[in-house]
């Protein structure tokens, strides 16, 4: 079963939630994709048409960049439950590895403190261990 199957939650579709749900996959990898559709589907579409369509899709950032900018930026807003989702996404799909994931932890704690950095450092450790071994190269562009 795909994620198209899940597409049924959604009331109202759109071109623009076509292009941007390539890049809901790519980020939270298909798992977390199919949860969000299921769990929250109102507010996935939002945030597909709006954040994936919109943001995800121009040149000025590859989809690695805009990765590690969105996992730092969950780590300094204490986001830990997205954090998860999209480290999940980011080693589902190899767009990093998990040491990329340890070194923007790293990165933070300048900005976070050491006590905050050990609760993103302890959501990673637990996704590591969950997460089934990397795919053999990185994906391209979904577009």
């Amino acid at each position: 079963m795909g994620i198209r199957v899940h597409l049924r939650y959604l009331r109202f579709m759109s071109e623009r939630f076509d292009r941007g749900l390539p890049f809901l996959e790519l980020h939270l990898g298909p798992e977390g994709a199919k949860a969000a559709l299921e769990n929250a589907p109102e507010l996935t579409r939002f945030v597909v048409e709006h954040g994936f369509a919109d943001f995800y899709t121009n040149d000025a950032l590859d989809q690695k960049s805009r990765k590690i900018a969105t996992l730092a930026s969950l780590i300094t807003s204490a986001s830990l439950p997205q954090f998860e989702w999209h480290t999940r996404g980011a080693l589902a799909t190899n767009l990093l590895t998990a040491e990329e994931v340890k070194q923007i932890i790293i990165q933070m704690t300048i900005y976070i403190g050491f006590p905050a950095a050990y609760n993103a450092m302890a959501v990673a450790k637990k996704v590591f261990a969950e997460c089934p071994p990397p795919l053999p190269e990185n994906p391209v562009n979904p577009v």
